[in-house]
């Protein structure tokens, strides 16, 4: 079976890259494929998949990654820095075989994954606008769920 295939394929491709494309379209099958990778992951290796799914276009970039205040120099988080903040903290005690995805459920295009091109290469290191670093933890991984890479640069692919 085709899916079945697309899955394996998948879970390779995890094992050796810490970001990942999946490219098809609408009503393809590409959230089922991630949905069940997540759970045959627990019945193969009895490792828990969580999944935080942001849309990269339903917000202005300093909705997405945060803006500091030019007068009081205050910083304020967007939806990727809290949740990639969140996300690769370490895995408490007991919780040793988590998994954890940010998934990007929309277009991928120069205009929200310029910052993500050092995360996506061998850096895994976002800089936020303050200039905070957050590394990508080994226990973190990266999807994109996108229709088609039309406006993705040769940096992003």
């Amino acid at each position: 079976n085709e899916q079945i295939y697309k899955i394996i394929q998948l879970y390779e491709t995890q094992q050796v890259r810490h970001t990942t494309m999946v490219v098809g379209p609408t009503g393809g099958g590409k959230s089922l494929i991630l949905k069940t990778l997540a759970n045959a992951r627990l019945l193969a290796d009895n490792s828990i998949v969580k999944q935080w799914i942001v849309n990269p276009k339903a917000q202005s970039l300093n909705e997405l990654y945060g803006v500091m205040d030019p007068i009081t120099r205050d910083w304020t988080d967007g939806i990727l820095s809290k949740i990639f903040r969140e996300v690769n903290q370490p895995l408490p005690n007991g919780r040793e075989n988590e998994v954890r995805w940010i998934i990007f459920d929309g277009d991928v295009d120069a205009v929200w994954v310029e910052n993500m091109n050092s995360v996506m290469d061998d850096n895994r290191l976002l800089t936020l606008p303050n200039g905070e670093r957050i590394m990508l933890q080994s226990h973190c991984a990266m999807i994109c769920e996108v229709f088609d890479l039309q406006y993705a640069s040769p940096a992003t692919i």
